[in-house]
């Protein structure tokens, strides 16, 4: 069991809501903490990074879909582990979004791995990364650093508020 697991565990139950019966449905807002991993067990992302739990309407498309429906049926204090194929998340790996730009195009700094503005095919300013360097050219790739890979999202779910709970909530915010 990863930490995460492990502290929902350790949690009383007076940390959760005493409706153990709301499970997550489609329109409930969910509050959950969450930690995203990739398959090697790096962590990319996690709640606590962002500033703590996440707070969202299942359904709406704030997380990829398969998290949003793995997390149906799960009640307050439930963890449960999601895998996400690339295409859910960042995308498949392009080959045909590297591009060779001329080294005078890119007035910043030049070093390998690292992410410059270069403009695209469409002159379009972009983020890409730099991977390889020649005198007087540069090969770029503007795929996001995490497309091609799969994601795994290690969720907590901390609070279900049903939906006419929830449209009272947002009245009031």
């Amino acid at each position: 069991m990863s930490n995460l697991g492990q502290e929902a565990a350790k949690n009383s139950a007076k940390d959760f809501p005493t409706d153990q019966k709301a499970v997550v449905q489609r329109g409930c807002r969910v509050v959950m903490d969450f930690v995203v991993r990739l398959v090697s067990g790096k962590v990319v992302d996690s709640s606590e990074k962002s500033g703590g739990p996440a707070s969202f309407v299942c359904g709406k498309g704030d997380f990829p879909k398969p998290v949003e429906e793995g997390i149906i049926g799960l009640s307050p204090g439930e963890v449960k582990t999601i895998t996400v194929h690339p295409f859910y998340a960042y995308g498949l790996y392009d080959p045909k979004k590297q591009m060779l730009v001329a080294m005078e195009r890119i007035p910043q700094p030049i070093e390998q791995g690292k992410v410059v503005k270069v403009p695209d095919q469409l002159g379009i300013t972009r983020p890409a990364v730099v991977r390889d360097i020649w005198p007087g050219a540069i090969m770029v790739d503007f795929n996001h650093p995490l497309a091609g890979q799969a994601l795994k999202f290690e969720v907590v779910i901390r609070e279900v508020i049903r939906e006419q709970d929830g449209l009272e909530n947002e009245k009031e915010q």
